[in-house]
């Protein structure tokens, strides 16, 4: 019996295939699989390191998965490993295009969808490529480069072969610096029938990428918003995961926060090794409960945050925000929401301090980070605000917060000191609602101001953005109200704890601590009451004025999944 609400599938590469003689041999080893999982598919590699797998041994496999009721869908990886690590396939090449195009071919003859393994890139640097690049930027170049490469190599001579097959592209976790190796994600999207999210996370600190696990809920929604309706799943996988297992799980969790449709476990071999199967029955706790609740929830909602095709900026920034507990709803169009939140990757966009202005005349709240500010301010910025980025630092550790700017109302003290940029502003025409204290002087840390009918804040990033953790609650709180400022819900919480809202009432609350700690969710409405969706239990609130807060206890790593009602 499968999942509810959503399909199970398991990738196997070329080397997990030909690791066994004989596919029956697969028979043991796979009970264990099936024990903990239920998988409604396999994707089977034909490619990968120009390792191949005869075809009378593919059909094999499928044929045992078959008999097991297990739909099968090919996957190709087009790498190329050697001396200096990852490499892909040189697309400059004759040999190397006409080695993918008959891999295609081949794949597209045996199965009905092929999925492209996330190594369907270029980092190649070849005299070759130099030439064929000529005056462009390497971003320009591989873009263009990939964009025919999919349809005159990969995606035509497919359909050619099969012209029902349903042709996936999987994009990666690193979507900061996709148009640097040839990912177009503004072109490849419409070329391919479906995409898919890779929702890996690392450990930001002991790994060489930063990626918070918000990552795992905000990819999903971003490439959602990226080909609506035909993001057709998440894939994650158990590496560097061994220091947390609770690490693995959440990415699991997250990824069905966001509405995968499908989630696929790389990969067969590792999950039958002893160095990770056990990860295996923890993939089958995180998906069994999940399925309980899912059908709940309605569509994701979130501060609308602006990520052009092609930009980049303050790498990962949004996902260490999402760790302080402000949802995201990410896309790669200017929202029509009356919330934005923008970071420096905004600046991509030439017109985007028309778009801003545009914003607040109309009304909008337009929250901005220091990192876009610091590119706008010589470009047009100023004409709506004089605040500004000066090239000074502060190392602060305690903060003055205020309700309107006007005074300071309240000063905490986080337990280890930030290192922020400082901003400049003008009396009296910008308010800070949270300033950092230095030595007989003070920095925004959140300023706002108005224009038209609308608000611009900006919020200061520390030089570290993991040094965001460090705030103490209550600034982590001022942060949250004004980046969420029409939001169904607000959390007085310390940092790594998150906050998953949807349409119908219905939020998540979701601890990436490693100890018991204590919440408050606020209603912004009088006799509310939240139930869990798991348990049934009501929980009842504390009315102060027009709002019910609710007091709740997070166990280390753990949720709670809710629905709020009026009495």
């Amino acid at each position: 019996m499968g999942y509810q609400n959503f399909r199970l599938a398991i990738y196997c590469t070329v080397g997990d295939l030909n690791s066994f003689s004989d596919p029956n041999r697969l028979e043991s080893p796979f009970r264990f699989i099936e024990k903990h999982l239920h998988p409604n598919k396999v994707y089977l590699e034909t490619f990968r390191d120009f390792q191949t797998i005869e075809r009378e041994k593919m059909l094999q496999f499928k044929a045992f998965f078959r008999e097991k009721g297990i739909q099968t869908s090919g996957g190709i990886t087009t790498s190329a490993w050697s001396d200096n690590g990852f490499g892909s396939l040189c697309y400059t090449r004759e040999a190397d295009r006409e080695k993918l195009k008959e891999v295609v071919m081949e794949t597209a003859s045996l199965f009905d969808e092929i999925m492209l393994d996330d190594f369907y890139f270029t980092n190649c640097k070849c005299p070759s490529c130099i030439k064929a690049k000529g005056s462009r930027s390497w971003a320009e170049f591989r873009t263009d480069l990939m964009k025919k490469i999919s349809e005159e190599y990969v995606i035509q001579p497919a359909k050619q072969v099969n012209p029902r097959v349903n042709m996936i592209i999987k994009y990666p976790n690193w979507y900061e610096h996709y148009q640097e190796t040839g990912y177009n994600l503004k072109d490849e999207p419409e070329q391919f029938d479906m995409i898919y999210t890779g929702t890996e996370t690392r450990d930001p600190q002991h790994t060489h990428q930063h990626l918070p696990r918000y990552l795992s809920y905000f990819l999903m929604r971003y490439l959602e918003n990226v080909k609506p309706g035909k993001n057709a799943g998440g894939w994650f996988d158990p590496y560097q995961c061994g220091y947390n297992p609770a690490s693995y799980a959440d990415q699991g969790y997250l990824t069905l926060f966001g509405k995968a449709r499908e989630v696929t476990l790389f990969r067969l071999g590792s999950l039958l090794h002893r160095d990770f199967s056990l990860f295996v029955p923890i993939a089958g706790y995180v998906l069994d409960t999940a399925d309980q609740f899912l059908d709940q929830l309605g569509n994701p909602v979130g501060t609308a945050a602006y990520i052009p095709y092609h930009s980049s900026g303050e790498d990962f920034l949004h996902n260490y925000i999402g760790m302080l507990g402000i949802p995201f709803e990410p896309a790669p169009y200017f929202p029509e929401a009356k919330d934005v939140f923008l970071s420096q990757n905004a600046a991509y966009d030439k017109d985007i301090v028309k778009k801003i202005q545009e914003k607040l005349l109309s009304g909008g709240n337009v929250m901005i980070t220091s990192g876009l500010l610091e590119k706008l301010q010589d470009n047009g910025f100023s004409d709506l605000s004089t605040i500004r980025v000066t090239g000074k630092k502060m190392l602060a550790q305690c903060y003055g917060l205020s309700e309107d700017g006007v005074i300071i109302e309240k000063t905490v003290t986080s337990h280890q000191p930030v290192m922020l940029p400082q901003l400049d502003f003008c009396t009296n025409d910008v308010w800070q609602l949270v300033c950092a204290h230095g030595n007989e002087n003070n920095c925004p840390v959140l300023i706002k101001t108005t224009y038209g009918k609308g608000s611009l804040t900006v919020l200061t990033i520390p030089d570290d953005y993991g040094s965001l953790y460090l705030y103490p609650r209550e600034v982590l709180n001022s942060i949250r109200k004004v980046l969420s400022p029409n939001a169904p819900l607000f959390l007085d919480a310390p940092a790594k704890i998150g906050l998953f809202t949807y349409d119908n009432d219905t939020f998540i609350v979701k601890s990436f601590l490693q100890h018991q700690e204590d919440v408050v969710v606020t209603i912004p409405k009088a006799n509310t009451r939240i139930r869990d969706l798991v348990s049934g239990e009501e929980i009842s609130g504390v009315l102060i004025g027009n709002q019910t807060s609710f007091k709740l206890n997070l166990a280390p790593m753990s949720y709670g999944v809710f629905g709020i009602s009026t009495s």
